[in-house]
């Protein structure tokens, strides 16, 4: 029975990354992104974590750097279930565009509250996000505006318990608030798959594939993006 239930998902898997496969390739117009992350987690206390993270971010059909930048977190539950968090992010912008071009430092801060909830197999996940970011070694008067997010995200979890593996899809509305600074306000909506596996004492790998698009006024824009993870997590709990 087993064996049965695994070779379903098997083929459910191989049906997505085909449709994948054909969605891509379909999407002249839109940009491929490929996004890479290295973490390690630290769980100081049962309510108390901490995390470091390395990321790379590719464009023009993953084959050019965006950007890549470090990203520090920390996260205490409040309450079940319910927990806080907030994080910095040191960035570095490839700017290939104009007369002047290089790479341009930024920084971004942010402040989450999220939640989750099990029902059996089914992992429900709730986040809410503030984030802003500016670029640094400029002022206001050289054109440097500060640009800020609320973004909701809702996530559904399923475990795979065959193949060891834990599906999760996640859609996310970024809103940017009303600023006399900004002529325009900009708006995404992102969708992402991803796929978990955990291994002990080596860590957990996790590959994503998501399609982001993107509304500035009337300009709409679209680009999708592959991923993979992986993170390490020390726990000095036990």
């Amino acid at each position: 029975m087993k064996n049965i239930i695994s070779l379903k998902w098997l083929n459910a898997l191989t049906l997505f990354i085909a449709i994948t496969s054909t969605s891509i390739s379909a999407q002249n117009d839109n940009d491929l992104e490929g996004w890479s992350a290295v973490e390690i987690d630290l769980k100081a206390t049962k309510k108390l974590s901490f995390s470091i993270a390395e990321h790379l971010r590719l464009r023009n059909d993953i084959t050019s750097i965006k950007s890549y930048f470090t990203q520090l977190k920390v996260n205490y539950e409040v309450l079940k279930k319910f927990e806080l968090g907030a994080g910095v992010r040191y960035i570095t912008k490839n700017d290939d565009v104009g007369g002047q071009q290089g790479y341009d430092p930024f920084f971004r801060y942010q402040f989450d509250a999220a939640y989750r909830h099990k029902i059996e197999k089914l992992g429900l996940f709730f986040r809410l996000r503030y984030q802003n970011k500016n670029q640094l070694g400029r002022s206001e008067s050289e054109g440097d505006v500060a640009k800020e997010f609320i973004r909701t995200r809702f996530g559904v979890g399923y475990k795979i318990k065959p193949l060891k593996l834990t599906l999760r899809v996640f859609a996310e509305h970024f809103n940017q608030p009303t600023n006399s600074k900004i002529e325009q306000n900009e708006t995404r909506m992102r969708y992402t798959l991803k796929l978990n596996r955990r291994f002990k004492k080596i860590g957990a790998f996790t590959v994503f594939y998501g399609i982001q698009n993107n509304s500035v006024g009337d300009v709409k824009t679209k680009k999708s993006f592959l991923g993979l993870k992986y993170a390490y997590k020390i726990d000095f709990t036990k």
